[in-house]
């Protein structure tokens, strides 16, 4: 297929056609009431009007398969889909709770999201991905989110007959990272074949990476493994038809909301243009909601897109990514007195890595900024902890790549606000309460920020806070154990005085350990200077930590090319990777590792060396050794 003409809506935001949309707006609403009286729908029959305007929606996280076909990856909650819909399912829901009101943000259809999850619910919730039933009439928000975790032939069938065929979606949102593009695309063809009148939105990290709007010269930047480019060189079917990538949370409400108003009423079935002309003005009065973002509106011979520039973003302005969902996730390092695992939310204060590692897509350089919670952090933070205490979880993970971004200060005045209502919380007996009091979390910090960046004794200070506040597990990227690896790496900043990243790995885990903190580690093989010397220098390294007790848990992983990681250019790999291929074998040795698969593998690993990682790591490490279907974080 011959490249998409690109249409460029907006390359500054303009006002365009919006007497037309007011009309468009006026022409709906009588219709829609209209639509009312056919079905004999009086003014106070509330429940009745919303199932009439409503149209069911199913949100999917594409899974990461890297083990078997029978295994289930990633057990944590799918925090990127849970975050990306926070502002639109909002938005739903107050147009379940004040139809056709002032209060109601919908003019006339709206996406079927309309209660939030009870506590009662959220209580009884399984940790499957998949929701019991798909073919209830007016779910709760939790209800319209599929998280296979695997995708294979059974999981398709179970697809199509107990999601798609009861359900039959108006609206697919599909979120992907890098590795589980492919099957998001298969995953799309189902769609197509099985519920032929929904629109498939694509976005989630994959997108992110590859399809970029470069504002200085209003061009879009298209990197060869992503949707955009294989659509245009025929690698991959047009699936989709809507991709957003950046900030998504106002750019999917923006694009459901042009949806809404473009759907026949009766029907609640629209084309990609139809939606395209609507949010040629729509598009206008988003010009000043929060964040940087890209809609691209796709049939198979063009490509509208709509730049979003956006104002900055307040992570804590937006609302709680569970308020529309519930905690699953029950991680092994969280237990209670009798062993029991305990239920497991998920955090994110700070949204990229400080650090500028050339092979990590969570770094500033590959996020391109840095969003965290800006006014009134510590409070807006706590907040959301008790929250999320609230709606259930009895643990925390801080899924920031360095809690906080770093910002000792903002830490130790968490930790002690933390622990002043832990203290507070203990003259009650009520569940929430006793929830806080015996609250555990865990969250990620570097080597370097604890043993170069601040003093032994200020470092020792702030890790005593923090585990005075329930923290009992730190997750550290510990990479290599080489030097000659590790001086390559932007995590092992400061190297004088004849320090070795080795000795502040040894000084870090001490440092841990002697204030009752658990260290979960995580090593990284295939980095630049990697030989079979450094791959025996690091097991043998992580197995010293581990017989000297210093190391809980020890993640061994395969280095793979994110798409615009700079190491993906280095070793050549940037225009040459295939996240979209279908037919690629997930085989050993490539599956005892997350994210792996032959393809993307580091060009400094051959099988025989990612074979000697996986026996030798496994024997050496014992239990300690934690595998891919196992990964904590």
């Amino acid at each position: 297929m011959n490249e998409p003409r690109i249409h460029l809506n907006n390359k500054t935001p303009y006002k365009p056609l919006v007497d037309s949309l007011d009309s468009l707006r006026q022409v709906r609403r009588v219709a829609l009431q209209n639509y009312f009286r056919q079905l004999g729908i009086t003014d106070q029959q509330h429940a009745e009007k919303w199932l009439a305007r409503s149209f069911p929606v199913l949100s999917i996280l594409a899974p990461v398969m890297t083990t078997s076909e029978k295994t289930i990856e990633y057990p944590g909650d799918p925090m990127c889909l849970y975050a990306a819909l926070s502002v639109a399912t909002a938005e739903a829901h107050r147009a379940y709770k004040f139809p056709f009101s002032a209060e109601d943000p919908y003019n006339d259809l709206c996406p079927r999201w309309g209660a939030f999850p009870s506590f009662e619910y959220r209580q009884q919730v399984e940790g499957s991905g998949i929701r019991p039933s798909y073919a209830v009439l007016n779910p709760n928000t939790d209800q319209t989110i599929y998280d296979p975790r695997v995708w294979n032939a059974v999981i398709q069938n179970q697809f199509i007959e107990h999601v798609l065929r009861p359900m039959q979606p108006r609206v697919v949102l599909i979120s992907t990272v890098s590795p589980g593009f492919r099957y998001a695309i298969d995953i799309a063809r189902t769609i197509r074949s099985h519920a032929p009148n929904a629109l498939i939105v694509l976005g989630g990290r994959h997108i992110d990476e590859t399809v970029r709007f470069n504002y200085l010269t209003e061009t879009l930047d298209l990197l060869n493994s992503g949707p955009l480019s294989a659509i245009a060189d025929g690698r991959i079917p047009c699936v989709f038809d809507f991709v957003i990538s950046g900030d998504a949370y106002y750019a999917l409400d923006c694009l459901l909301k042009a949806i809404a108003l473009t759907m026949d009423i009766p029907q609640k079935v629209a084309t990609t243009a139809q939606v395209v002309s609507v949010l040629r003005s729509l598009v206008y009065e988003y010009r000043n909601t929060p964040g940087r973002a890209l809609i691209c509106g796709l049939t198979e011979t063009t490509t509208d897109i709509f730049p979003m520039p956006g104002l900055k973003i307040d992570l804590s302005a937006l609302p709680n990514p569970y308020q529309a969902f519930a905690i699953r996730s029950r991680f092994p390092i969280f237990t209670n007195e009798d062993g029991f695992v305990l239920r497991t939310g998920h955090l994110l204060l700070v949204d990229a890595c400080p650090y500028k590692c050339n092979f990590c897509s969570e770094s500033v350089l590959v996020m391109g900024r840095m969003q965290r919670f800006s006014q009134d952090p510590v409070a807006r933070s706590l907040e959301r902890i008790l929250t999320c205490v609230q709606y259930g979880a009895e643990a925390l993970f801080f899924d920031d790549s360095v809690f906080l971004g770093g910002n000792v200060q903002q830490m130790l005045e968490l930790c002690w606000a933390l622990a002043q209502a832990q203290e507070l919380a203990q003259v009650h007996s009520d569940p929430y309460h006793q929830r806080l009091v015996k609250l555990q979390w865990g969250a990620q910090l570097t080597v370097e920020f604890l043993t170069s960046l601040m003093t032994t004794e200020k470092a020792r200070h702030l890790l005593v806070a923090m585990q005075s506040a329930g923290c009992n597990y730190i997750y550290i990227g510990l990479e290599s154990l080489a030097s000659g690896v590790m001086n390559k790496i932007h995590k092992n900043i400061q190297r004088q005085n004849g320090r070795t990243w080795s000795d502040k790995i040894w000084q870090g885990l001490r440092l841990l350990k002697e204030v009752g903190i658990r260290a979960g580690t995580s090593i990284l093989f295939g980095l630049d200077g990697e030989t079979k010397e450094t791959i025996e220098q690091t097991i043998a390294g992580v197995e010293a930590l581990i017989d000297a007790d210093l190391i809980y848990m020890a993640s061994p992983n395969l280095l793979t090319y994110h798409p615009n990681t700079e190491i993906a250019r280095l070793h050549g790999r940037q225009d040459s990777l295939d996240y979209h291929s279908a037919t690629f074998e997930s085989r050993p040795p490539y599956t005892f590792f997350e994210e792996a698969f032959p393809e993307v593998v580091s060009i400094n690993l051959s099988e025989e060396d990612i074979w000697l990682i996986h026996q030798e790591t496994k024997h050496r490490w014992g239990k300690k050794r934690l595998g891919a279907a196992e990964a904590i974080i």
